[in-house]
């Protein structure tokens, strides 16, 4: 890894910038791909600390800009990834790397974490952003559901993994967690379920397009008895301006390495 530090001060309406971390990069070229990895040097690789890509431009040589294939716009505890699509045949000196990481730093204090508790004790098909939140943007929802909401929403789903595959109905009962979730471009959060970001052995995402709202469908364990599931902890982490950082990068004529 290589890393530069940069001190430039912006100003932005709403949001707090300032860019003192260190940011590291990685590139990496595969055959056809070349695979960009971002991280904060010293973050704390905990759920309180996390970031996402916010802007991303990767130039080669002579200035021209791969196709995107693959951009991680998600929060990561961790490293976050991009991989571009670029002529195999090809020989790359370097590339240049320009953007901007989004740094993340939920916390009560700053109205930005609600832990929810036990699924037990959480009402299911309504929303449950507080109210401080939905006040301020009405759009941004989730929500616990159960299988049959689902079902009205996606009937007769049938789905594949590949295509020799035949397609096959979705039994929904067979989920241990449904959530319906909806940010916007002004704000996002992320869902720990168990404190897991990424939890479980097998997840589903579905998207209504005519309302935009997504449905995460989760198994969190083979053979989750209903009293465990009963104990499923959630914890939403929800964008705020006083909780981000944005951390502008720029690195020029960067080598790739082989894979």
């Amino acid at each position: 890894m290589r890393k530069i530090i940069t001190f430039l001060l912006l100003t932005v309406v709403h949001v707090s910038i300032y860019s003192q971390e260190k940011v590291l990069y990685d590139i990496l070229k595969m055959s056809d791909v070349i695979q960009v990895s971002l991280e904060v040097e010293n973050k704390p690789n905990g759920n309180f600390h996390l970031i996402k890509i916010d802007t991303l431009i990767v130039t080669d040589n002579e200035g021209r800009r791969p196709s995107d294939n693959f951009i991680h716009r998600i929060y990561r505890r961790a490293n976050v990834l991009a991989r571009y699509e670029v002529d195999k045949k090809k020989k790359y000196k370097n590339f240049n790397v320009k953007g901007v990481i989004k740094y993340f730093k939920p916390s009560v204090n700053k109205n930005s974490y609600f832990n929810l508790g036990k699924i037990k004790n959480l009402k299911k098909n309504i929303n449950l952003m507080d109210k401080s939140i939905t006040n301020k943007n009405p759009n941004i929802l989730f929500s616990i559901v159960d299988s049959t909401t689902v079902e009205k929403v996606f009937p007769n789903y049938e789905y594949r993994t590949n295509d020799r595959d035949e397609y096959k109905r979705i039994d929904f009962k067979n989920y241990d967690l449904i959530y319906a979730y909806k940010a916007d471009k002004k704000q996002d959060f992320v869902v720990a379920v168990n404190e897991e970001l990424e939890p479980g052995y097998n997840i589903l995402t579905l998207v209504d397009e005519k309302t935009g709202i997504g449905y995460k469908l989760i198994k969190l364990k083979r053979d989750m008895t209903p009293s465990e599931k009963q104990e499923i902890t959630i914890e939403l982490m929800i964008e705020n301006e006083n909780s981000i950082t944005l951390i502008p990068f720029d690195f020029k004529n960067v080598e790739p390495r082989n894979f």
